[in-house]
């Protein structure tokens, strides 16, 4: 019998991040993206080096965004429908996963909601970056794999390697998953003591490896001698701190210790369901519980070992999410251990209702959490653009911050707007009839002939005096 309210709440998450990829305005990094890459050959990024400037250029991303633009135009939502479809195919893959490891209507529910409801997720599939790529490919080499393991069936490892190369094209830090589920691979048919597979099936890891290594080892090179991965956590502790805090959305619902206390209770549940997954030996996917709790301390040993022989830090923020698929899916796994029918129907319950809950309170139709800066650009250009005005009848200026964005707007919609520098610390030019600026660069606007028009969000709009309106 289907599960009538587990496809409601599916339904629902996808139109959620289907509108939000119209609603949000655009970010900087997306802008960003478009500016430097609409146009380029990506193919030529084999073996150009404008390509690699930044690691802003995620390279999947930039592909399918291209396409879309090509068919759609240059509008936010076609920018962002791939990760649209990725976040779709996310929510396939968790329904799957979900059914497929949990009997009760309820823990399904549950299961999925553990994988897919928390907006900090939600963000990447309604935005044009690679996270949400990746992070789609990475729950389905995960799926995948756990199917593999049930018969050993070649073509499950195929379609498991596949997707987790996909999410490394969406963002290289989905080379950490790959190693990870490589590693957990190979302990596992060690374990099995099915030797033969190990040159068999080992070819299939042999060849991606070989692929990702002609495709990555120039773009790596080049972002590693300029520094770009030198933003990340000092270690696995704060990484998962600031994992919890961003799932969180920014609540500290128990205090300034919340991911503390959430962290320990996370370690806590963690080792519950291990410790009942080793008792329960006659339970069919006891198996798939104890793999995935592996591929959780694969991915913190793998980040370990990266810091230590490569120099760089562990991941942080966005660059985390592809471990979100691998903590709730062990979690999801776990479910299945709940065997009475009412105990199983009021835990599933809970937590649905604490996760449904936690959405319409964090997510918003213009607020994105790693991008906040971006939220109130449709409030200035009310603010500062008058109905019949004619063209670069304003002269705007503003923080860098909001330089690609604007001047995306600028072209795309078009808008009536000219100046806007790109200025690194910002020169105030007092021929401009408005500046748009954060707090750090509201210092010398009164000396400069320019007074406080309003505040818009955390930010603030600076008129000229000599400006009317």
């Amino acid at each position: 019998m289907r599960n009538w309210f587990l496809i409601f709440i599916a339904l629902v998450l996808a139109f959620l991040v289907v509108y939000r990829s119209w609603s949000l305005p655009i970010t900087h990094d997306e802008a960003s993206t478009w500016f430097n890459y609409r146009h380029l050959n990506v193919w030529s990024c084999l073996s150009n080096a404008a390509c690699w400037g930044t690691a802003n250029n995620h390279w999947l991303n930039t592909l399918l965004l291209q396409w879309s633009a090509n068919v759609f135009g240059d509008m936010p939502w076609a920018l962002r429908l791939p990760n649209v479809l990725a976040g779709l195919g996310y929510m396939v893959c968790a329904l799957f996963i979900s059914t497929r490891y949990t009997d009760s209507k309820s823990l399904q529910c549950a299961g999925f909601l553990l994988l897919c409801g928390h907006t900090y997720l939600l963000d990447f599939f309604s935005l044009a970056r690679g996270y949400g790529l990746m992070a789609s490919g990475v729950i389905w080499g995960i799926y995948c794999m756990l199917r593999y393991v049930e018969k050993y069936e070649l073509r499950w490892l195929v379609l498991s390697s596949s997707a987790l190369t996909l999410g490394i094209l969406g963002n290289f830090t989905g080379l950490l998953p790959w190693v990870a589920i490589g590693m957990g691979w190979s302990i596992r048919v060690v374990m099995m003591r099915k030797y033969n597979l190990l040159f068999r099936h080992g070819l299939v890891w042999l060849l991606n490896a070989i692929l990702l290594f002609v495709l990555l080892n120039y773009p790596i090179r080049l972002l590693s001698k300029s520094g770009e991965f030198g933003w990340g956590s000092k270690n696995v502790w704060q990484m998962a701190s600031d994992l919890v805090i961003n799932l969180l959305y920014g609540e500290r619902i128990f205090g300034e210790n919340s991911s503390l206390f959430i962290l320990i209770g996370f370690s806590a549940l963690s080792l519950a369901i291990f410790y009942f997954a080793l008792q329960k030996k006659n339970l069919s996917s006891r198996d798939s519980v104890i793999l995935l709790a592996l591929f959780v301390v694969l991915n913190l040993f793998v980040i370990m070992l990266n810091q230590y022989v490569t120099g760089s830090l562990a991941p942080i923020g966005r660059k985390t999410i592809y471990l979100i698929p691998f903590i709730f899916g062990f979690f999801v796994l776990g479910l299945q251990f709940i065997h009475n029918r009412k105990a199983g129907f009021f835990t599933g319950l809970i937590i649905s209702v604490i996760l449904l809950y936690r959405i319409p309170v964090t997510a918003h139709t213009t607020y994105c959490r790693e991008w906040y800066t971006d939220s109130d650009y449709h409030a200035l250009f009310e603010s500062i653009l008058p109905r019949g005005s004619a063209s670069d009848s304003i002269h705007l200026s503003s923080s860098w911050i909001f330089n690609p964005s604007l001047r995306f707007y600028r072209q795309t919609i078009p808008l009536p707007i000219a100046g806007l520098p790109y200025q690194r610390p910002l020169v105030i030019d007092a021929s401009m009839d408005y500046y748009y600026v954060e707090s750090s660069d509201t210092l010398d606007m009164k000396a400069n002939g320019f007074v406080l028009d309003k505040r818009i969000g955390f930010f603030f709009l600076f008129r000229n005096k000599q400006y009317i309106k």
